[in-house]
């Protein structure tokens, strides 16, 4: 989790209204806000992209 540590605070600054966890062991990467939105991804790379999506519609 060491090794995700920098990439999950960075996502948590960028994006701070979503709750966001990382299993990188598994790879799970989730956000999710309130009961309306659960984005599941397998790094940080990818659920940022997927947040960046979701937010700039």
């Amino acid at each position: 989790m060491e090794q995700a540590a920098p990439d999950l605070a960075a996502l948590r600054a960028e994006f701070p209204t979503f709750g966001i966890v990382a299993d990188p062991a598994r790879p799970a990467w989730m956000a999710v806000k309130g009961n309306e939105i659960f984005i599941r991804a397998s790094d940080a790379h990818v659920l940022r992209q997927r947040l960046l999506e979701i937010t700039r519609q």
